[in-house]
């Protein structure tokens, strides 16, 4: 058996030749310092303690995360306010630290922040939107909040603002319907719901749907939210009465997976009559219930299947056509319009025409068949073959057909 040699120390000698190699140098010793690096962990502590104010509601902890600005920390108690009556079921930040960018000769940085947020109820998944924030480094190097403002960087962006990041908000909510309001039209907010929940009841009863999605009402006295919306269809957005828009999960990227369909009413229509008012908000509702459905396909059937839906619940006698229909058609009707036709200056007429020719479709066929046809034209496809095989018609028999329908009854 060997038995194991006892740990031996170093000679004094050779100890004496090894330590200058290890405590002596004549550099001195070297710490890298990556001041962008720091600041994004000073505002990432801080985004998080903006998380948790929001979702335990406590406004002092929110407000401590702002600068000790009069004015800034109210625009700030105004968005936390707007927060807590939302049905948020999901909050977060994320800071995209490749942005962070020295504010001038300040220790300050502007970055990047993106905000994810769900409506608990009304978003099948969270949408996530973009806004560009100064912070500040304070006391004991502690970042706050100091703007979430940056006009420039905002007009080169798809940010997706919404009324609660910009106004002070009123929120009323019925089951299945959220209204987003202001102190001028919060007054009407009674109205908006009921007329929503109603059109829920009659669209369902033509459109066929499996789930009713929760509905989001925006009805505040900024007609920005339409303005923003131009080119898209019903000519001139600032006569615009209504819109429904879809709202990708990423604001950032519209060709994104869609998280909900939100109503947009104009402040103008608010004082309709209930008759037309309900009208408007049947069509609109009709969008949402059709949601991806039929994307892509002609706006003579996808506004004009919204038209058909709004009327139905109406007596006849009370269904009116908009100015300049019969003007429109006076002549016959040699085509149906293209997409660009559709939304010119014409376009509150063509949407009566439209309609008259899902009329004629769901009178001479069936009303399933014009969902049947919204389908098959989806995605852009040629409208010739799917025509011909779902009616046995050319476009242009279709188009004169719809039309001599609508000048037979108002004629």
């Amino acid at each position: 058996m060997t038995r194991p040699h006892p740990a031996r120390a170093l000679p004094p000698l050779l100890a004496l030749l090894l330590l200058p190699l290890v405590a002596c140098s004549d550099d001195p010793p070297h710490y890298s310092y990556d001041a962008a690096a720091d600041a994004a962990h000073g505002i990432d502590r801080i985004l998080r303690a903006r998380e948790r104010a929001v979702r335990s509601g406590n406004e002092d902890d929110f407000l401590r995360t702002v600068v000790a600005d009069p004015a800034f920390e109210e625009e700030q108690t105004t968005y936390f306010e707007n927060l807590e009556q939302l049905p948020v079921g999901t909050f977060r930040y994320r800071l995209d630290r490749s942005s962070l960018e020295r504010n001038g000769d300040t220790n300050g940085y502007w970055g990047e922040v993106e905000v994810t947020l769900r409506l608990q109820g009304y978003d099948v998944a969270p949408v996530r939107t973009r806004d560009r924030l100064l912070f500040q480094p304070g006391r004991g190097g502690k970042y706050r909040l100091a703007s979430a403002t940056d006009k420039s960087w905002e007009q080169a962006h798809l940010t997706g603002s919404q009324p609660w990041d910009i106004e002070k908000i009123d929120v009323r909510e019925d089951p299945g319907v959220l209204g987003i309001f202001d102190d001028q039209t919060v007054s009407d907010a009674t109205t908006v719901l009921a007329a929503v929940e109603s059109a829920v009841d009659d669209d369902t009863e033509v459109v066929p749907v499996d789930k009713v999605p929760g509905v989001v009402v925006y009805a505040t006295s900024d007609p920005s939210y339409l303005s923003e919306l131009a080119g898209l269809p019903g000519g001139d957005p600032e006569q615009i009465d209504a819109l429904t828009v879809p709202v990708p999960v990423d604001m950032s990227d519209p060709d994104s997976r869609i998280a909900s369909y939100r109503v947009m009413l104009s402040e103008d229509i608010l004082g309709q009559d209930p008759e037309s008012f309900g009208r408007l908000v049947r069509h609109e509702l009709t969008h949402v219930l059709l949601g991806r459905r039929g994307h892509g396909a002609p706006l003579w059937l996808t506004e004009g299947i919204a038209e058909y839906v709004s009327v139905q619940p109406m007596p006849e006698s009370e269904r009116q056509l908009p100015a300049g229909a019969m003007t429109l058609v006076a002549g016959g009707l040699s085509e149906l319009p293209s997409d660009e036709v559709f939304s010119g200056p014409d376009a509150r007429a063509w949407y009566a025409v439209a309609w008259w020719i899902c009329e004629y479709v769901a009178r001479d066929y069936s009303q399933s068949t014009l969902f049947w046809l919204l389908d098959e034209l989806s995605g852009g496809t040629d409208p010739t073959e799917v025509l011909h095989r779902v009616l046995g018609l050319t476009s242009a028999e279709l188009a004169q057909r719809g039309a001599a329908l609508m000048v037979s009854t108002y004629g």
